[in-house]
């Protein structure tokens, strides 16, 4: 298959993880839903138009929500328009408004457990991915994930089991992220919190000695 990459089932004291298969291709199949072809191919250039300048296309992404209010991947692109101007107030509204609406889209049960570790929220994770730690398990009949999927819940997974004090699996989901898309923002700021905070106990301790 082309544009994918088979991810080998992890084993260590304190990781384990299955084996997934991950896809570089673009999957339509939760766009698809509720919309026309015409309506499909209308989102697809609003998203490719807010990738490069994300406010200008708001009044137009609000107003195809106004036919399609449930939509998961509308909710989800006017997330990120709100985010891209920190407008992190309206931003959360959706973000829980998404989750609430669409509570299986692997999105929105990403970005409300962001949100719910945000506000210290620790316990909600486990219930939102029903005690499920990998896409898998999480979707079992699912048989390849795109790598957007992946390395978002790699990244959210090592947040989560950081903020936990399980730093060891933290270290686990970090790799995995690390190592299908290492240069992504959200992957360098775990690796900064996970490991450059550690670097810097570990001078202070020797400036101690």
């Amino acid at each position: 298959m082309k544009n994918t990459l088979f991810v080998p089932p992890q084993r260590t004291p304190h990781f384990s993880f299955p084996a997934h298969r991950i896809t570089w291709n673009q999957e339509l199949s939760h766009l698809k839903e509720g919309l026309s072809q015409d309506e499909l191919e209308r989102f697809l250039e609003l998203y490719s138009r807010v990738q490069e300048n994300p406010w200008e296309s708001r009044k137009e992404i609000e107003e195809f929500r106004e036919k399609h209010p449930d939509h998961p991947g509308v909710l989800n692109l006017l997330t990120f328009i709100y985010l891209s101007r920190r407008k992190v107030k309206r931003a959360n509204k959706l973000i829980k408004e998404n989750y609430e609406r669409n509570p299986n889209y692997i999105f929105a049960r990403i970005n409300y457990a962001d949100l719910c570790l945000r506000r210290y929220q620790q316990k909600k994770i486990a219930e939102i991915f029903d005690n499920k730690f990998s896409l898998s398990e999480l979707y079992p009949d699912k048989k390849v994930f795109h790598v957007s999927e992946f390395r978002g819940f790699m990244v959210l997974m090592g947040f989560y089991h950081l903020a936990i004090g399980k730093r060891e699996a933290a270290e686990g989901y970090h790799y995995l992220a690390a190592r299908i898309d290492p240069n992504h923002p959200n992957t360098k700021i775990l690796e900064k919190k996970l490991y450059r905070r550690s670097l810097y106990k570990k001078l202070r301790a020797l400036l101690r000695i």
